[in-house]
């Protein structure tokens, strides 16, 4: 079920260069809900769908699998995807699409999960070809980064079936991880040593599954998956692939000669047979990944030759005659690398493009000071938009000094920064904020909300943090935003709504002695939005009415307080403001009963 697994949460031409729509008989609700739309992908087993929520008014992917007449092969389906659906209920990363619901709809079985748009990296390779050095770097960081997330969660996760067909690229240049069939948690066997549940030999797709994941003996951890990353890179870099015979892969540069060193040393070292002779972690090979220019031979040869020069130089600095030139050359040499230079540079230069550059320079000198990746978190905040390229920079730049940040004093600054980078600019376009609907504006803000959670977390796990409690206020907003879908399908959210209401109202509270206008609206529009959305689920744990009204008024008196100065806050305040009837009726409403009748 592999190959079609990755048709689940496929929304563009993944699968299908023109999707079709479903006929007047197959427009379906399923599940009481979802609304059976649109074809999108076909496999073996199974069928996927768009599908229109209509509780939620929400664009899904919905598997339609295939009805087996056999108990036990059906009991097997059903038991893979249930524990595929509980594994992925954990995860709270943008790169891993979430599966929503499970729908049994007479013997006909739908998954239910985030309808992502987008092409796989195989669709690209057989469009395009070899795809090109910078790209395939950029992926291969953004894949670092979920595998990593994925080995040290708790418990950890091997995800075991990396491949160009597995990941999908969507518009906005971001990466998604999709089919996690064969992914494994693992567990400690008693003697400290990591075993997968239900490791088996013979998983993946041989070529890109590393000896010990296919045919061979040893258990699979984080190892098994940089091998697979390394022989996907290959793939994207040769389109040749290791799945095929002979199931090998040859140096990069006699394949593609134009490649450079650097790139194919990475992936050699990734794809060696013996698993001890590989990266030891994903953390490992990003920081390789992320300096991969730097490998290069020809590089090396002209740091040589820039070495011996200056060396000779200052040598010569005892003649007087060429006292001039060598502490001309000795100041450029040492400017290079140094910390406070690049720093002047990056906070006085008007020039974003230089300025942006200059902190990057500074972070690879100084990797655990937080104040060059601090000063890019403004540069990247001052036009109100975090674009995606800007995330992947940012990405790149702190991903490899990961280790070496966590273990600075002002770390929690520096990811409540980022968190709020993403709260409230990652991915916002002023010129069209103006035009969204509201379902469209909620769907951008849960967005933003959701790649916001981690950073907000580490800031609040710092008890010595200053603003500790705020960046709990936002982590359990974010956290509340991320998991409430699933629990309302599950029916297990009863007793979650009181506390986010009082964190609504200690963030909305906060928010009256922030300058940002930004935050300000964001703030109340998120209080209003979710008074008119769960004003009868509050009401079910025991918020009063009053509390809901005192809440919608502070929220309506923030904004109103907000002097716009761009058409993106005018929009915003205007509304919350029209909002307000609304909210207020919808308060109302979740206190009248069927009859009427004041409850």
């Amino acid at each position: 079920m592999a190959d079609e697994a990755r048709q689940m949460e496929t929304g563009g031409k993944a699968l299908s260069e023109m999707p079709e729509r479903a006929d007047a008989a197959d427009q379906r609700v399923v599940g009481g809900r979802y609304r059976l739309l649109t074809v999108i992908g076909r496999g073996g087993m199974s069928t996927v769908y768009l599908a229109l929520d209509t509780a939620l008014n929400k664009q899904w992917a919905a598997k339609e699998i295939r009805h087996v007449s056999d108990p036990v092969q059906r009991e097997l389906i059903v038991n893979g995807i249930v524990t595929e659906a509980n594994m992925i209920k954990r995860f709270d990363h943008p790169a891993i699409p979430r599966i929503v619901d499970i729908v049994d709809d007479a013997g006909t079985l739908y998954v239910i999960m985030d309808y992502v748009e987008g092409r796989t990296l195989e669709d690209l390779l057989v469009a395009g070809g070899p795809q090109s050095e910078d790209d395939v770097v950029d992926w291969a960081l953004q894949l670092c980064e979920v595998l990593e997330y994925l080995h040290t969660s708790t418990p950890p996760v091997i995800y075991r079936d990396m491949k160009p067909s597995n990941v999908m690229l969507k518009p906005n240049g971001l990466l998604q991880v999709i089919d996690f069939g064969i992914a494994r948690e693992m567990r400690e066997d008693g003697q400290g040593a990591s075993a997968a549940i239900g490791d088996t030999v013979q998983l993946g797709t041989r070529g890109f599954a590393p000896p010990e994941q296919y045919g061979g003996t040893a258990q699979t951890d984080a190892r098994s998956d940089v091998y697979s990353l390394g022989a996907t890179m290959y793939n994207l870099l040769t389109d040749k692939s290791p799945a095929e015979p002979p199931y090998e892969m040859l140096p990069l540069r006699q394949v593609r000669p134009e490649l450079s060193q650097g790139i194919e040393r990475i992936v050699a070292r990734a794809t060696q047979a013996n698993p001890d002779d590989r990266y030891q972690d994903c953390a490992e090979m990003a920081y390789d990944l992320a300096h991969y220019k730097e490998q290069d031979d020809a590089a090396r040869s002209r740091l040589k030759r820039t070495w011996h020069t200056f060396v000779g130089l200052a040598t010569a600095t005892v003649v007087a005659f060429v006292v001039g030139v060598s502490g001309t050359v000795g100041r450029i040499v040492a400017t290079d690398g140094d910390y406070g230079h690049w720093m002047q540079i990056a906070e006085q230069s008007p020039d974003e493009a230089e300025s942006t550059e200059a902190y990057l320079r500074a972070t690879e000198i100084r990797p655990g000071d937080v104040n060059p990746y601090l000063g890019l978190v403004g540069r990247y905040r001052a036009d109100l938009t975090f674009s995606p390229e800007e995330e992947a920079q940012l990405r790149s730049a702190v991903l490899p000094n990961l280790t070496a940040l966590e273990g600075s004093p002002a770390y929690a600054d520096l990811a409540f920064e980022i968190g709020k980078l993403y709260w409230y600019s990652y991915d916002v376009d002023p010129a069209e904020a103006a035009s969204l609907d509201r379902t469209e504006q909620q769907e951008g803000r849960s967005a933003r909300i959701r790649a916001a959670e981690q950073w907000m977390d580490a800031a609040a796990s710092d008890p010595e943090f200053e603003d500790q409690a705020l960046a709990r206020t936002y982590a359990n907003i974010a956290d509340f935003n991320a998991s409430i879908v699933p629990l309302i399908n599950e029916g297990s959210d009863e007793g979650l709504y009181a506390p986010y209401f009082a964190e609504l109202q200690a963030l909305v509270e906060s928010m009256a002695a922030e300058d940002n206008d930004v935050m300000r609206l964001e703030a109340a529009n998120l209080a209003l939005d979710a008074l008119r959305t769960y004003p009868r689920k509050f009401r079910a744990d025991d918020v009063t009415q009053d509390d809901m009204e005192a809440l919608a008024q502070s929220a309506v008196s923030l904004a109103g307080q907000v002097e716009p100065t761009t058409s993106l806050l005018d929009a915003e305040r205007e509304r919350a403001l029209s909002s307000a009837d609304d909210v207020s009726l919808a308060v109302a409403n979740a206190f009248v009963d069927a009859r009427g009748a004041r409850r």
